[in-house]
């Protein structure tokens, strides 16, 4: 039964390269599903890890690995007891353990766009579709907010004007 779950899951989520995979059309599903704008997780995604998908950031500092299994490496050397962000979206460990979701699965390019939309969607569907909401997707500090969102926005205007 197991073997037919994954089988399942791998047909719908197929895996790959991520030299071969468009981000924008990573984003699409969830953000169709969710109701979430594609610039907006696009936006997020630039910004958050420069669209790296083995991004990792540990208590503040953020690594650029160029694998799954070195991104994977330095959360076990560098990450135990302290917070973390992992992939293109840089889903915190917080909502990895609510959800009960392993960092080896957050991490994956598939995943972290759904993870990573479902969070921001959750935002929203508090805050309304607002610079709050996008706030609140990185930070419960109003102070960081603030900063996150002028990011935000600006990566957001750039993305924008891209596709005119």
């Amino acid at each position: 039964m197991l073997k037919l779950l994954s089988f399942f899951f791998l047909a719908l989520f197929p895996l790959q390269a991520w030299a071969e995979t468009d981000l924008r059309a990573l984003l699409e599903a969830p953000c169709t599903k969710y109701g979430v704008p594609v610039s907006l997780a696009l936006a997020i995604a630039r910004h958050e890890s420069g669209e790296k998908p083995w991004a990792v950031n540990i208590a503040g500092k953020s690594y650029s690995p160029d694998s799954k299994e070195a991104a994977l490496a330095l959360l076990e050397s560098r990450g135990k007891g302290k917070s973390y962000d992992v992939g293109f979206m840089q889903v915190n460990v917080q909502w990895l353990r609510r959800l009960k979701i392993s960092p080896s699965t957050a991490i994956e390019p598939v995943n972290n766009a759904w993870l990573g939309v479902w969070i921001l969607a959750h935002a929203i569907r508090e805050h309304g579709l607002n610079w709050k909401a996008v706030g609140v997707y990185h930070s419960p500090t109003p102070a960081r907010q603030k900063r996150y969102i002028v990011a935000i926005n600006r990566q957001y205007r750039k993305i924008l004007q891209e596709q005119q």
